[in-house]
């Protein structure tokens, strides 16, 4: 009889603590789509507090540290860098498959300018998964960035070829051809992201391409 109590109060406090990480994790979605990235941290840290093997809670925590990185103040930005690459790699060691993990890793070696790293996490992401636009997408940008302009474009065309309707890669490969002096194709490709919505673009194809 004690075995059976023991075990129905095990049960019972397993699902109240994970009814409590569900509404945590609910409210830690609302503070990212608010933009509260540090009540979003301290949300986090309250599940991982109640249950330190749900990935999620680390992986938003990283998320939330990523957008910390404001390029302002270079202590604050390495020590969130530093905290969103802990807690992606927790992520990654209970979920060794997590493709998403690896991407967003790489986005905050990224944000850091740590382009070498962010581009074997984003091939670490693509060796899981091959069928990520985004994913090719950032790798594209970061060769942009080391200036091999060909590969740049090879993995902008990737991931066009995956997703004809993306319309930050056609504007990112409107970049490239900009940087390699092709106007036609630049102006081209500024205007597919404009159609298809991304208008980041929209005043250098107002500006360059009048003539084209």
């Amino acid at each position: 009889m004690k075995c059976i109590s023991i075990f129905l109060f095990s049960t019972v406090f397993f699902f109240a603590n994970a009814q409590t990480t569900q509404t945590l994790l609910a409210h830690v979605l609302v503070k990212k789509e608010q933009s509260k990235f540090l009540e979003g941290i301290q949300l986090c840290n309250q599940v991982i507090t109640i249950d330190s093997t749900i990935a999620d809670a680390y992986f938003y925590k990283a998320g939330f540290h990523t957008a910390l990185i404001q390029r302002r103040n270079a202590k604050d930005d390495y020590a969130n860098y530093k905290a969103a690459i802990a807690n992606y790699t927790k992520v990654i060691s209970l979920n060794p498959t997590h493709a998403e993990a690896f991407f967003f890793r790489g986005g905050a070696h990224d944000a850091m300018q740590f382009i070498d790293e962010a581009l074997k996490d984003y091939q670490n992401s693509i060796d899981i998964d091959e069928n990520q636009p985004k994913v090719y997408n950032s790798m594209g940008v970061c060769f942009a960035k080391k200036g091999k302009i060909m590969l740049a474009l090879a993995y902008f065309d990737k991931a066009i070829a995956l997703d004809s309707t993306y319309a930050k890669a056609y504007a990112n490969r409107g970049n490239v051809y900009d940087m390699k002096q092709d106007l036609k194709n630049a102006c081209k490709n500024w205007k597919t992201a404009i159609a298809l919505g991304y208008l980041g673009n929209k005043r250098r194809y107002e500006v360059k391409c009048k003539q084209q």
